[in-house]
């Protein structure tokens, strides 16, 4: 057993050989509550019934895990036991081929290409995203969906050398709520009422909490490991933290208008990779960083729309979610918002690397 860390907030574990009770206390024994672990079962060529019941034990003990790269004859046996439906794993993706896609948009950390036939969106990710990343994003969806929460359908995990792609149900006549401003910059307002209320919906859903993990933990373990802060500095971003009230209810963790579409079956979440729980103002932060903080430039890149009319959509949104109608309720909402915006910021720093402008707003708005 090899353990190793890998990003910020998770920690991967290469487990090899047949899996039996006794491995898995093992590597029970090295898990810490409050992390993460990738277990990689690239090495594992089968389970025992002591093994997939030891996993599950540790599962609902509290230690927060997923299993990737694992083979057929493992996963038919998690899914025959029923444990394939409480833990969550991918199998060994399957070797990517885009003679049968063509590409037709580019994001921030991927690319998106549609099948030939019509049927599928395959979404590539960039070298910078790990596999772990990809085979959480297509756990969390499918377990998402299983739960009720609106997305869509998720299918194939496939790789080619440092790139990893996850095939997608492709939905006709799909538009995201950042798009549909763009075209129609008048409907401006009435999609942000839309958008409030999709997701103070989802922001008072009971999350499965033995499906899906505390977003907290991320959240903490990018603090720990960030290399932009001091040691004062990030005591005083955990001290933040730790006053934050917990809740158990659902966060989309990548809360903005290009993450909702507009579909013939209705308003549903895409880029499920951060979904979980926890206090929704880390899930408004998003929100609130891409319209306030973030740059014109970044903005026009991602969304189409201008600053001036995300700060808008910002707005409107605060006057429906927290009921902010006059000046000053808005300007309270904003001082609320503000530190909740530099934790989530120091995460995404930490995570993914920094702009310039996002230090200055941390150290003022979190650790002062």
């Amino acid at each position: 057993m090899e353990k190793k860390n890998s990003g910020n907030a998770v920690s991967v574990i290469k487990v090899e050989g047949s899996l039996d009770g006794a491995k898995v206390r093992e590597i029970e024994s090295t898990l810490d509550s409050k992390k993460v672990y990738t277990l990689d079962f690239d090495g594992v060529s089968d389970v025992n019934f002591a093994a997939m019941r030891g996993l599950l034990r540790c599962h609902q003990s509290g230690k927060h895990f997923f299993l990737i790269n694992v083979n057929d004859t493992v996963a038919e046996k998690f899914e025959d036991s029923g444990v394939g439906y409480v833990l969550s794993f991918c199998r060994k993706p399957k070797k990517l081929d885009l003679s049968n896609y063509k590409g037709f948009g580019e994001g921030f950390l991927s690319s998106a290409y549609n099948s030939v036939d019509g049927d599928s969106m395959l979404k590539v990710y960039n070298s910078r995203v790990p596999q772990r990343l990809v085979a959480q994003e297509k756990n969390v969806a499918r377990a998402a969906l299983l739960m009720g929460i609106p997305t869509p359908l998720v299918g194939t995990l496939y790789s080619a050398g440092e790139y990893n792609a996850v095939d997608f149900e492709r939905i006709e006549g799909k538009v995201s709520f950042a798009r549909a401003i763009a075209n129609n910059p008048e409907r401006l307002e009435e999609i942000a009422i839309r958008f409030a209320k999709i997701c103070k919906k989802l922001h008072t859903t009971e999350c499965n909490t033995m499906l899906f993990n505390d977003r907290t933990i991320y959240f903490r373990q990018a603090v720990i490991n960030d290399p932009e802060f001091n040691d004062e500095e990030k005591s005083k971003a955990l001290a933040f933290l730790d006053s934050v009230p917990p809740a158990t209810t659902c966060m989309h963790g990548d809360l903005q208008p290009g993450n909702v579409i507009m579909t013939p079956e209705g308003d549903m979440f895409i880029d499920m990779g951060d979904f979980g729980y926890g206090n929704p103002l880390l899930d408004v932060a998003m929100l609130y960083f891409q319209a306030c903080i973030n740059s014109e430039q970044l903005i026009m890149h991602l969304f189409h729309i201008h600053k001036e009319q995300m700060v808008r959509f910002w707005e409107i949104f605060a006057r429906e979610y927290f009921d902010a109608r006059t000046p000053e309720k808005l300007a309270e909402v904003d001082n609320i918002m503000r530190p909740y915006t530099a934790l989530f910021m120091m995460y995404l720093g930490s995570t993914y690397g920094y702009e310039p402008h996002m230090p200055p707003f941390i150290r003022e708005n979190l650790m002062k």
